[in-house]
């Protein structure tokens, strides 16, 4: 990877003001008024992440709050190199992988901001060991983006804004504790990783509730596979949300700022002779992504992150039962 290796060998000069700070954005705008339609933007940025040598997992566009114009559209990606890192804190941190970036319109034009590494490493793994590393991952993402899509660079900490990786409130705690287990199977001829990670993916592709895959991000040789499943409905749904307190007649469905924040991830990994299926609280997810939006609004909602959770089980459940 060209320009991720160059940073890792100058981490201690890259750091930007905003990156190196103590308090991290869930994500990090990069561009505003992006120049170019939606598609051409979309189209360099996703050539540009492989040319750096990201392998692009899954690009989707996704929905949107009801009577929004605007389009909204994810790119997910990872790489042998930084997958190896991360996974390097234990297997269950494959669910700081694979990273993503959205492009979105707004009245004023076309944006680009992805997951900032340097928040969900913290909040998901540890909040120090990988800083640096998040770090240079950042710098590297958005060097990527600005050096590609001509536009207006800001470079601006966005979504909810953290001093620490821990979540608290109702709802928050240790990352560990918020994963939930869907199966488990002891691991053997009939069940290995890839045939129970091959059930899961039936489930997704043949729910009837319009669950969709996204993506499906084989790391089974380290123990893990990571499926992405998202819908459009719930997209839209929580873009309204998250876009609530926000809203204005020059900002009329801001909340499709935070379209990185899908797909859900579905783990299955090895554990001993275990091999598991599992995925993060509802609730727990929802206040990583969208914790921005407010005490009232998720007081408002608090039955959502559970029906969503649910819908997800219900359709891994599906697959693994046949």
């Amino acid at each position: 990877m060209k320009r991720f290796t160059l940073f890792l060998l100058v981490v201690l000069l890259a750091y930007s003001p905003v990156l190196a700070a103590e308090e991290y954005g869930v994500y990090i705008k990069v561009i505003e008024k992006a120049r170019g339609s939606f598609d051409e933007v979309s189209s360099s940025l996703e050539s540009a992440l492989k040319k750096d040598g990201w392998e692009i997992l899954g690009s989707h566009d996704t929905g949107v709050p009801e009577k929004c114009g605007f389009r909204s559209r994810v790119i997910s990606f990872s790489s042998e190199e930084y997958a190896a890192t991360i996974l390097k804190n234990g297997v269950k941190a494959a669910f700081a992988l694979p990273l993503r970036a959205g492009i979105y319109e707004d009245e004023k034009g076309i944006n680009i901001a992805f997951v900032n590494p340097s928040s969900i490493n913290r909040t998901i793994i540890d909040e120090t060991a990988l800083d640096a590393f998040s770090l240079v991952t950042a710098n590297a993402i958005g060097e990527t983006i600005s050096g590609t899509v001509k536009g207006n660079v800001v470079n601006e900490q966005a979504g909810q804004i953290r001093k620490k990786g821990k979540i608290g409130g109702m709802g928050g705690g240790d990352f560990l504790n918020k994963i939930d287990e869907i199966r488990s199977f002891p691991e053997s001829a009939d069940s290995t990783i890839r045939q129970i990670a091959e059930k899961v993916k039936s489930g997704i592709l043949r729910n009837d509730m319009d669950w969709k895959l996204m993506y499906s991000y084989d790391l089974a040789d380290r123990g893990a596979v990571i499926y992405g499943t998202t819908r459009k409905a719930t997209e839209g749904k929580a873009f309204r949300i998250a876009g609530e307190k926000r809203k204005a007649d020059t900002n009329t469905c801001p909340g499709i700022d935070h379209g990185a924040a899908f797909p859900i991830e579905v783990l299955v990994y090895k554990d001993g002779g275990q091999v598991k299926v599992v995925l993060m609280d509802g609730m727990y997810r929802m206040k990583m992504y969208f914790e921005d939006a407010g005490k009232w609004a998720f007081m408002k909602n608090m039955t959502m992150p559970g029906k969503i959770e649910k819908e997800i089980i219900d359709v891994v459940s599906s697959g693994l039962d046949n």
